[in-house]
């Protein structure tokens, strides 16, 4: 495996843990997307993004539902793996399509090939910012699905924004923090990649937009931040989870005292360059200590949904 497919491999293997929270959230979804299949213009061709293992919607409503649906991810292994354990027919079979795909082009500049080698030797701030600007050389052309422009009815994106690229900076930094490498020019390598996210985050929206037809719609599920379980930040979430307006002041406050992360600015740049329709807040379990709180949102390029 190369080193990006491999560190998203070991996060889809991360979480096996199962409850009726995390069977919930799947349920919520898969109603919410029933709800659209009606107001679509047309449900020839549906992508799914950062498809993983497939914990948070039903492979099998979307071959039920579209002519042909395109699976894509970094780690088509969990794909099959999750397809595999799956009851269907041939013809269901022969709807899907898998795509590995990097979605950062990060892999494409072997950005991590040789990473801490060749930061080791760096001694001041200049010489990293050379090391980590000639592996981003080139990406603001980058594209996927280049040869599906335009031709997607629907597009399903999963929580990826937190796993675009730079939590593995943050693993490869800890293990240069271990080497004794100086912890001032360790912050900068951290502070320099987070400084390129937005840029990375939307050329990533952009490839996603140019993918949808005029008539297309964008469903969106990020994750905004990760609570402990039987905190009092996370009992305030529980009881106000199913109240929008309650979520998005909890949300805005937190906001207000921490900034915005990545997962929030993936939601807030759509919502800059898409016309933005639903928007709801989930609960995504972890493991038995942490939830994910995921907001969901809906996109179009254009006024395309039936009135209700």
């Amino acid at each position: 495996m190369k080193l990006i497919e491999t560190f998203n491999r070991s996060l889809n293997q991360s979480s096996t843990y199962i409850n009726n929270d995390k069977e919930a959230l799947h349920v919520q979804v898969n109603l919410l997307l029933k709800s659209m299949i009606g107001r679509l213009q047309d449900t020839k061709r549906a992508i799914i993004i950062g498809a993983g293992k497939m914990e948070d919607f039903s492979p099998v409503f979307f071959v039920n539902n579209f002519d042909e649906v395109i699976i894509t991810d970094i780690d088509l292994l969990s794909v099959n793996e999750s397809l595999n354990e799956l009851d269907l027919n041939e013809e269901q079979k022969k709807k899907i399509t898998k795509i590995r795909i990097e979605y950062t082009g990060l892999e494409k500049n072997l950005f991590f090939q040789d990473f801490k080698e060749r930061l080791i030797n760096c001694r001041t701030y200049e010489k990293i910012d050379q090391v980590i600007n000639n592996r981003l050389k080139g990406l603001d052309q980058y594209k996927f699905l280049k040869e599906y422009q335009e031709s997607a009815d629907f597009i399903y994106v999963s929580p990826v924004y937190t796993q675009l690229v730079y939590n593995q900076v943050l693993r490869e930094c800890a293990i240069l923090r271990e080497t004794g490498y100086p912890e001032h020019l360790i912050k900068h390598i951290e502070e320099k990649m987070l400084d390129e996210m937005p840029l990375i985050i939307q050329r990533f929206n952009q490839n996603l937009v140019e993918t949808l037809k005029d008539t297309g719609t964008l469903f969106v599920l990020s994750d905004i931040f990760q609570v402990d379980v039987g905190s009092e930040f996370y009992l305030r979430i529980k009881n106000g989870i199913k109240n929008y307006a309650v979520m998005e002041e909890i949300y805005n406050s937190y906001k207000r005292k921490f900034g915005v992360g990545l997962g929030d600015y993936g939601l807030l740049h759509l919502d800059d360059i898409m016309r933005a329709g639903l928007s709801r807040w989930l609960l995504w379990p972890f493991n038995e200590n942490s939830v994910f709180v995921v907001k969901l949102r809906i996109y179009n390029k254009e006024n395309t949904m039936k009135e209700e």
